[in-house]
Protein backbone atom coordinates (compact mmCIF):
# COMPACT_ATOMS: atom_id res chain seq x y z
CA UNK A 1 0.00 0.00 0.00
CA UNK A 2 1.53 3.06 -1.05
CA UNK A 3 2.04 5.82 2.11
CA UNK A 4 0.03 8.11 0.67
CA UNK A 5 -2.64 5.86 1.39
CA UNK A 6 -2.04 4.82 4.52
CA UNK A 7 -2.21 8.71 5.35
CA UNK A 8 -5.90 8.56 3.73
CA UNK A 9 -6.40 5.87 5.98
CA UNK A 10 -5.12 7.27 9.11
CA UNK A 11 -6.98 10.80 8.63
CA UNK A 12 -9.70 9.17 8.35
CA UNK A 13 -10.16 7.01 11.37
CA UNK A 14 -8.74 10.19 13.50
CA UNK A 15 -11.84 11.88 12.18
CA UNK A 16 -14.28 8.63 13.01
CA UNK A 17 -12.42 8.54 16.68
CA UNK A 18 -12.79 12.48 16.94
CA UNK A 19 -16.54 11.94 16.13
CA UNK A 20 -17.31 9.15 18.70
CA UNK A 21 -14.85 11.00 21.22
CA UNK A 22 -17.07 14.83 20.26
CA UNK A 23 -20.17 12.76 20.41
CA UNK A 24 -19.49 11.31 24.10
CA UNK A 25 -18.91 14.75 25.13
CA UNK A 26 -21.63 15.93 23.55
CA UNK A 27 -23.76 13.12 25.14
CA UNK A 28 -22.54 13.49 29.08
CA UNK A 29 -22.53 17.15 28.95
CA UNK A 30 -26.83 16.83 27.47
CA UNK A 31 -26.62 14.34 30.46
CA UNK A 32 -25.96 16.11 33.09
CA UNK A 33 -27.14 19.28 32.13
CA UNK A 34 -30.80 18.13 31.64
CA UNK A 35 -30.39 16.20 35.15
CA UNK A 36 -29.49 19.63 36.84
CA UNK A 37 -32.07 21.35 35.19
CA UNK A 38 -34.31 18.67 36.28
CA UNK A 39 -33.84 19.46 39.55
CA UNK A 40 -33.77 23.11 39.27
CA UNK A 41 -37.39 22.55 37.99
CA UNK A 42 -38.03 19.65 40.85
CA UNK A 43 -36.61 22.72 43.65
CA UNK A 44 -39.18 25.10 41.64
CA UNK A 45 -42.15 23.05 41.53
CA UNK A 46 -42.07 22.08 45.23
CA UNK A 47 -41.40 26.17 46.38
CA UNK A 48 -44.30 27.20 44.32
CA UNK A 49 -46.95 24.61 45.61
CA UNK A 50 -45.50 25.28 49.00
CA UNK A 51 -45.82 29.06 49.12
CA UNK A 52 -49.66 28.35 47.24
CA UNK A 53 -50.24 25.98 50.26
CA UNK A 54 -48.84 27.61 53.45
CA UNK A 55 -50.54 31.01 51.81
CA UNK A 56 -53.23 29.97 49.71
CA UNK A 57 -55.51 32.98 50.94
CA UNK A 58 -52.80 36.06 51.18
CA UNK A 59 -50.42 35.34 48.45
CA UNK A 60 -50.40 36.41 44.63
CA UNK A 61 -49.44 34.67 41.63
CA UNK A 62 -46.18 37.19 41.27
CA UNK A 63 -45.67 35.85 44.85
CA UNK A 64 -46.03 32.36 43.51
CA UNK A 65 -43.51 32.79 40.20
CA UNK A 66 -40.90 34.70 42.77
CA UNK A 67 -40.53 31.30 44.62
CA UNK A 68 -40.43 29.46 41.72
CA UNK A 69 -37.96 32.13 39.94
CA UNK A 70 -35.64 32.49 43.20
CA UNK A 71 -35.04 28.36 42.98
CA UNK A 72 -34.71 27.92 39.37
CA UNK A 73 -31.99 30.54 39.62
CA UNK A 74 -30.43 29.22 42.96
CA UNK A 75 -30.19 25.75 40.92
CA UNK A 76 -28.49 27.29 37.98
CA UNK A 77 -31.12 27.58 35.93
CA UNK A 78 -32.77 30.86 33.96
CA UNK A 79 -36.25 32.08 35.04
CA UNK A 80 -35.93 34.73 32.11
CA UNK A 81 -36.64 31.47 29.74
CA UNK A 82 -39.24 29.20 32.00
CA UNK A 83 -42.40 29.03 32.28
CA UNK A 84 -45.11 28.07 35.11
CA UNK A 85 -48.46 27.53 35.89
CA UNK A 86 -51.62 27.05 38.25
CA UNK A 87 -53.24 23.78 37.85
CA UNK A 88 -56.26 21.96 38.77
CA UNK A 89 -55.61 18.22 38.46
CA UNK A 90 -54.07 18.22 35.02
CA UNK A 91 -55.66 21.36 33.45
CA UNK A 92 -53.90 24.74 33.27
CA UNK A 93 -55.48 26.86 35.05
CA UNK A 94 -53.17 30.58 34.65
CA UNK A 95 -49.31 31.03 33.40
CA UNK A 96 -47.60 32.75 36.25
CA UNK A 97 -44.51 33.08 33.73
CA UNK A 98 -43.01 36.21 34.85
CA UNK A 99 -45.89 37.69 36.33
CA UNK A 100 -46.32 40.65 38.46
CA UNK A 101 -50.43 40.23 38.97
CA UNK A 102 -51.13 40.79 42.56
CA UNK A 103 -54.47 38.82 41.96
CA UNK A 104 -54.75 35.51 44.00
CA UNK A 105 -54.27 32.26 42.61
CA UNK A 106 -57.34 30.30 41.77
CA UNK A 107 -59.44 28.20 44.41
CA UNK A 108 -59.33 25.57 43.14
CA UNK A 109 -55.51 25.59 42.34
CA UNK A 110 -53.99 22.41 43.69
CA UNK A 111 -50.88 21.82 41.57
CA UNK A 112 -47.68 24.09 40.14
CA UNK A 113 -46.17 23.11 36.86
CA UNK A 114 -42.59 24.23 35.61
CA UNK A 115 -40.77 23.89 32.48
CA UNK A 116 -37.13 25.09 32.76
CA UNK A 117 -35.34 25.36 29.41
CA UNK A 118 -31.17 25.86 28.47
CA UNK A 119 -29.47 25.98 24.96
CA UNK A 120 -25.72 24.38 25.28
CA UNK A 121 -23.24 24.27 22.15
CA UNK A 122 -22.39 21.02 21.55
CA UNK A 123 -19.13 19.53 19.40
CA UNK A 124 -19.76 17.09 17.41
CA UNK A 125 -23.03 17.73 16.01
CA UNK A 126 -21.60 20.66 14.57
CA UNK A 127 -19.85 18.99 11.92
CA UNK A 128 -23.81 18.07 11.23
CA UNK A 129 -24.44 21.90 11.01
CA UNK A 130 -25.85 21.71 14.31
CA UNK A 131 -24.07 23.78 16.78
CA UNK A 132 -26.11 23.84 19.77
CA UNK A 133 -28.70 21.15 21.45
CA UNK A 134 -32.00 22.96 22.92
CA UNK A 135 -32.95 21.08 26.23
CA UNK A 136 -36.11 21.31 28.55
CA UNK A 137 -37.53 19.43 32.40
CA UNK A 138 -40.96 19.43 33.36
CA UNK A 139 -42.10 19.20 36.92
CA UNK A 140 -45.49 18.94 38.75
CA UNK A 141 -45.97 19.63 42.50
CA UNK A 142 -49.39 18.55 43.85
CA UNK A 143 -50.90 19.75 46.96
CA UNK A 144 -53.18 18.17 49.69
CA UNK A 145 -53.87 16.84 52.93
CA UNK A 146 -51.37 14.95 54.33
CA UNK A 147 -51.51 11.12 54.58
CA UNK A 148 -48.63 9.29 56.74
CA UNK A 149 -46.36 11.11 59.17
CA UNK A 150 -43.10 8.51 60.12
CA UNK A 151 -42.25 7.61 63.42
CA UNK A 152 -40.42 10.37 65.37
CA UNK A 153 -42.43 13.18 64.74
CA UNK A 154 -43.79 15.53 67.32
CA UNK A 155 -46.75 13.87 67.37
CA UNK A 156 -48.72 14.56 70.46
CA UNK A 157 -51.03 11.43 71.15
CA UNK A 158 -54.27 13.82 71.40
CA UNK A 159 -56.59 13.38 68.31
CA UNK A 160 -59.27 16.46 67.53
CA UNK A 161 -62.76 16.28 66.02
CA UNK A 162 -62.92 17.08 62.64
CA UNK A 163 -65.26 19.88 63.16
CA UNK A 164 -63.14 21.95 65.32
CA UNK A 165 -60.76 21.87 62.13
CA UNK A 166 -63.85 22.64 60.07
CA UNK A 167 -64.96 25.81 62.01
CA UNK A 168 -61.54 27.01 63.53
CA UNK A 169 -58.99 28.95 61.13
CA UNK A 170 -55.42 29.33 61.49
CA UNK A 171 -54.41 31.95 64.14
CA UNK A 172 -57.56 30.78 66.15
CA UNK A 173 -56.87 29.32 69.78
CA UNK A 174 -57.78 26.29 70.69
CA UNK A 175 -58.14 24.79 74.23
CA UNK A 176 -58.48 21.33 74.70
CA UNK A 177 -60.07 20.40 77.93
CA UNK A 178 -59.91 17.56 80.42
CA UNK A 179 -63.28 16.84 80.15
CA UNK A 180 -64.35 15.80 76.35
CA UNK A 181 -64.57 19.19 75.47
CA UNK A 182 -62.36 21.66 72.67
CA UNK A 183 -63.20 25.53 72.77
CA UNK A 184 -62.29 27.40 69.64
CA UNK A 185 -61.26 31.05 70.28
CA UNK A 186 -60.99 33.58 67.44
CA UNK A 187 -58.83 36.42 68.16
CA UNK A 188 -62.27 38.76 68.61
CA UNK A 189 -62.24 36.16 72.13
CA UNK A 190 -66.39 34.84 70.72
CA UNK A 191 -65.58 31.39 72.28
CA UNK A 192 -67.67 28.06 71.31
CA UNK A 193 -67.18 25.00 72.64
CA UNK A 194 -67.74 21.17 71.37
CA UNK A 195 -68.30 18.12 72.70
CA UNK A 196 -69.81 16.66 75.81
CA UNK A 197 -69.72 13.26 77.46
CA UNK A 198 -71.51 11.10 75.60
CA UNK A 199 -70.40 12.91 72.14
CA UNK A 200 -66.27 13.64 73.05
CA UNK A 201 -64.16 16.04 70.74
CA UNK A 202 -60.99 14.87 71.94
CA UNK A 203 -59.56 11.88 72.86
CA UNK A 204 -56.41 10.17 74.45
CA UNK A 205 -54.70 7.98 71.95
CA UNK A 206 -52.38 4.74 72.72
CA UNK A 207 -49.84 4.95 69.65
CA UNK A 208 -48.64 1.85 70.40
CA UNK A 209 -52.03 -0.10 69.05
CA UNK A 210 -53.06 0.89 65.64
CA UNK A 211 -55.14 -1.16 63.27
CA UNK A 212 -54.80 -0.98 59.73
CA UNK A 213 -56.65 -3.45 57.19
CA UNK A 214 -53.90 -3.04 54.97
CA UNK A 215 -50.91 -3.45 57.84
CA UNK A 216 -51.89 -5.24 61.17
CA UNK A 217 -47.71 -4.75 62.06
CA UNK A 218 -48.38 -2.07 64.21
CA UNK A 219 -51.05 -3.30 66.83
CA UNK A 220 -48.39 -4.00 69.49
CA UNK A 221 -48.89 -3.27 72.98
CA UNK A 222 -52.90 -2.59 74.19
CA UNK A 223 -52.14 -2.07 77.86
CA UNK A 224 -48.90 1.05 77.30
CA UNK A 225 -47.68 2.96 80.29
CA UNK A 226 -47.09 6.02 81.65
CA UNK A 227 -43.48 5.38 80.34
CA UNK A 228 -44.92 5.00 76.92
CA UNK A 229 -46.76 8.09 76.46
CA UNK A 230 -43.60 10.13 78.07
CA UNK A 231 -41.82 8.44 75.85
CA UNK A 232 -44.44 9.37 72.88
CA UNK A 233 -44.55 13.17 73.80
CA UNK A 234 -40.58 13.91 74.36
CA UNK A 235 -39.44 12.00 71.13
CA UNK A 236 -42.75 11.45 68.50
CA UNK A 237 -44.56 8.87 67.69
CA UNK A 238 -43.11 5.40 67.88
CA UNK A 239 -44.72 3.74 64.53
CA UNK A 240 -45.85 5.37 61.09
CA UNK A 241 -49.28 6.86 61.49
CA UNK A 242 -51.71 6.63 58.19
CA UNK A 243 -54.57 8.62 57.86
CA UNK A 244 -57.84 7.24 56.08
CA UNK A 245 -60.94 8.66 53.62
CA UNK A 246 -62.90 11.13 55.46
CA UNK A 247 -66.66 9.58 56.29
CA UNK A 248 -69.57 11.60 57.80
CA UNK A 249 -72.93 10.21 58.92
CA UNK A 250 -75.18 9.26 57.94
CA UNK A 251 -72.46 8.12 55.28
CA UNK A 252 -71.38 4.75 55.52
CA UNK A 253 -67.81 4.40 57.73
CA UNK A 254 -64.74 4.46 55.86
CA UNK A 255 -62.74 1.88 56.43
CA UNK A 256 -58.99 2.77 55.42
CA UNK A 257 -56.20 4.17 57.37
CA UNK A 258 -55.57 3.77 61.01
CA UNK A 259 -57.88 3.20 63.63
CA UNK A 260 -56.45 4.33 66.78
CA UNK A 261 -56.98 2.33 70.06
CA UNK A 262 -57.76 5.14 72.49
CA UNK A 263 -59.97 7.36 75.60
CA UNK A 264 -61.96 10.26 75.29
CA UNK A 265 -60.62 13.12 77.39
CA UNK A 266 -56.99 14.13 77.94
CA UNK A 267 -54.67 12.01 79.75
CA UNK A 268 -53.43 14.30 82.90
CA UNK A 269 -50.37 12.26 83.29
CA UNK A 270 -49.00 13.09 80.59
CA UNK A 271 -49.70 16.85 80.60
CA UNK A 272 -46.64 17.55 82.66
CA UNK A 273 -44.08 15.76 79.97
CA UNK A 274 -45.92 17.97 77.40
CA UNK A 275 -45.19 21.08 79.32
CA UNK A 276 -41.83 19.71 80.07
CA UNK A 277 -41.44 19.06 75.91
CA UNK A 278 -42.61 22.68 75.48
CA UNK A 279 -40.10 24.70 77.57
CA UNK A 280 -37.51 22.35 76.50
CA UNK A 281 -38.43 23.42 72.15
CA UNK A 282 -38.43 26.93 74.04
CA UNK A 283 -35.22 26.83 75.57
CA UNK A 284 -33.65 25.52 72.18
CA UNK A 285 -34.96 28.32 70.27
CA UNK A 286 -37.76 26.61 68.81
CA UNK A 287 -41.41 27.38 68.59
CA UNK A 288 -43.01 24.49 70.13
CA UNK A 289 -45.21 23.10 67.08
CA UNK A 290 -46.76 19.70 67.67
CA UNK A 291 -48.68 17.26 65.51
CA UNK A 292 -52.45 16.48 66.49
CA UNK A 293 -54.18 13.99 65.02
CA UNK A 294 -57.54 14.60 63.81
CA UNK A 295 -60.54 11.98 63.59
CA UNK A 296 -64.04 11.62 62.02
CA UNK A 297 -65.64 8.90 64.29
CA UNK A 298 -64.73 6.75 67.39
CA UNK A 299 -66.14 3.24 67.16
CA UNK A 300 -66.96 0.96 69.87
CA UNK A 301 -65.29 -2.83 70.14
CA UNK A 302 -68.65 -4.43 68.41
CA UNK A 303 -68.42 -2.16 65.70
CA UNK A 304 -65.07 -2.42 64.76
CA UNK A 305 -65.78 -6.30 64.73
CA UNK A 306 -68.71 -5.51 62.23
CA UNK A 307 -66.17 -3.53 60.14
CA UNK A 308 -63.51 -5.68 59.81
CA UNK A 309 -64.92 -9.35 60.86
CA UNK A 310 -62.10 -10.94 59.07
CA UNK A 311 -59.51 -9.50 61.81
CA UNK A 312 -57.50 -11.80 64.15
CA UNK A 313 -56.21 -10.23 66.87
CA UNK A 314 -53.45 -11.82 69.46
CA UNK A 315 -55.85 -12.33 71.92
CA UNK A 316 -58.57 -15.03 71.88
CA UNK A 317 -61.74 -13.34 70.52
CA UNK A 318 -65.40 -13.95 71.88
CA UNK A 319 -66.86 -12.47 68.72
CA UNK A 320 -65.35 -15.07 65.79
CA UNK A 321 -62.06 -14.93 64.82
CA UNK A 322 -62.35 -11.22 65.85
CA UNK A 323 -60.65 -9.12 68.50
CA UNK A 324 -60.42 -5.72 69.66
CA UNK A 325 -59.17 -5.40 72.96
CA UNK A 326 -60.03 -1.57 73.96
CA UNK A 327 -63.42 -0.61 73.77
CA UNK A 328 -62.56 2.69 71.54
CA UNK A 329 -60.93 3.24 68.36
CA UNK A 330 -60.43 6.58 66.98
CA UNK A 331 -60.81 7.07 62.97
CA UNK A 332 -57.59 8.92 61.97
CA UNK A 333 -58.37 11.55 58.91
CA UNK A 334 -55.30 14.07 59.00
CA UNK A 335 -53.38 16.56 60.95
CA UNK A 336 -53.31 19.29 62.33
CA UNK A 337 -50.16 21.70 64.11
CA UNK A 338 -50.51 23.40 67.12
CA UNK A 339 -48.16 25.88 68.93
CA UNK A 340 -48.99 25.14 72.21
CA UNK A 341 -48.69 28.44 74.39
CA UNK A 342 -50.06 26.64 77.63
CA UNK A 343 -50.25 23.52 79.22
CA UNK A 344 -52.84 23.28 82.49
CA UNK A 345 -52.12 20.27 84.98
CA UNK A 346 -54.15 21.00 87.66
CA UNK A 347 -58.22 21.29 88.45
CA UNK A 348 -61.04 19.57 88.03
CA UNK A 349 -61.87 17.52 84.30
CA UNK A 350 -64.31 19.91 83.68
CA UNK A 351 -62.80 23.50 83.15
CA UNK A 352 -59.46 22.54 85.07
CA UNK A 353 -56.61 21.13 83.40
CA UNK A 354 -56.28 21.72 79.52
CA UNK A 355 -53.66 21.93 76.75
CA UNK A 356 -54.42 25.67 74.85
CA UNK A 357 -52.34 26.51 71.38
CA UNK A 358 -52.69 28.09 68.16
CA UNK A 359 -53.81 26.64 65.34
CA UNK A 360 -50.60 27.02 62.57
CA UNK A 361 -50.52 26.87 59.02
CA UNK A 362 -47.93 24.10 57.80
CA UNK A 363 -46.55 22.30 54.99
CA UNK A 364 -45.00 18.81 55.36
CA UNK A 365 -43.26 16.90 52.33
CA UNK A 366 -44.98 13.54 52.01
CA UNK A 367 -47.74 11.63 50.44
CA UNK A 368 -51.42 13.07 49.56
CA UNK A 369 -54.57 11.85 51.21
CA UNK A 370 -56.67 12.65 47.77
CA UNK A 371 -59.73 11.57 50.13
CA UNK A 372 -59.24 13.90 53.13
CA UNK A 373 -60.79 17.03 52.09
CA UNK A 374 -63.79 18.72 53.15
CA UNK A 375 -65.48 21.76 53.86
CA UNK A 376 -63.14 24.23 55.54
CA UNK A 377 -60.16 21.95 55.54
CA UNK A 378 -57.27 24.53 54.60
CA UNK A 379 -56.28 24.28 58.32
CA UNK A 380 -55.25 21.05 57.97
CA UNK A 381 -51.35 20.07 57.41
CA UNK A 382 -50.45 19.90 53.76
CA UNK A 383 -48.36 17.60 51.84
CA UNK A 384 -46.33 18.89 49.05
CA UNK A 385 -44.86 16.07 46.74
CA UNK A 386 -43.95 15.84 43.22
CA UNK A 387 -46.92 14.40 40.87
CA UNK A 388 -45.18 13.73 37.38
Amino acid sequence: MRRGQVLVLVVLALVAVLAVVGLALDSGRIYQTRRLLQNAADAAALAGATELALNRFTTTRAAIWNKIAHYLQANGADPTTAQAWLCSGNVRLVEISQSTSTAPPPPIADKVEVIARRTIPVLFAGFLGQSESALQARACAGIGNLRSLGPRNNVVPIAVHYEIVRNARVGDTLILWDGYQVTIRPPDGSDQTYGESDNPYSGWLNLAWIHNSEDESREIDQSHSQANVNDWILNGNPYPIIVGTLSIPPNPPATDGDFIMGDPGIRTSGLHTLNAKRQQLLAEGKRPLFFFIVFDRIFNRDQMRQLFPNHRGDIPGSHGDCEFPNSLYFHAVGFVVIEVTEVRTQGSASGGKYVKGVLVSFVHTGDINFGGGFDGDEEMVKAVTLTD
